[in-house]
């Protein structure tokens, strides 16, 4: 069913918000790895920081099917989105991105080096994560 503009103004407003992206992948022995993480979309992908020596980034780089989940219970409002990961390793280049994730949750701006040697040193990389469909196709709670 076609999601209606309404509807997708809700769900555009929905991924702006201050919430967490539930993240799954799936471990080696074939079990789910989830967590729950903040996220910047851009409306083409979601993007999430990590860094190299967390399990999901070992997981996404063997294998990179993901499980998204978006939940607003006091709005009784979900989304359940299926996707692929790509892992983002130039820093400096996703700079922009990583940024967009700290303003989005209010942290304090950093200045453009200390920000970059920040992020370098903890080894973070950027999941980018790219919807496998357009999300009229997305199974969607609450946003009639």
């Amino acid at each position: 069913m076609e999601m209606t503009e309404a509807a997708s103004n809700n769900l555009d407003a929905f991924l702006a918000g201050q919430r967490n992206l539930i993240v799954a992948g799936t471990r080696a022995d074939g079990r789910a790895h989830v967590t729950p993480t903040w996220f910047y979309w851009d409306g083409e992908r979601f993007y999430v920081s990590t860094t190299r020596g967390r399990l999901k980034y070992k997981i996404f780089s063997r294998d990179p099917r993901a499980q998204l989940v978006l939940d607003d219970p006091a709005g009784l409002r979900a989304v359940v989105i299926p996707a692929t990961v790509g892992i983002r390793e130039d820093t400096a280049a996703e700079l922009p991105r990583y940024r967009a994730i700290r303003e989005k949750y209010g942290m304090d701006e950093l200045g453009e080096a200390e920000h970059l040697e920040s992020l370098t040193g903890d080894g973070r990389v950027l999941l980018a994560i790219t919807p496998d469909s357009p999300s009229c196709t997305w199974t969607c709670w609450g946003f009639d």
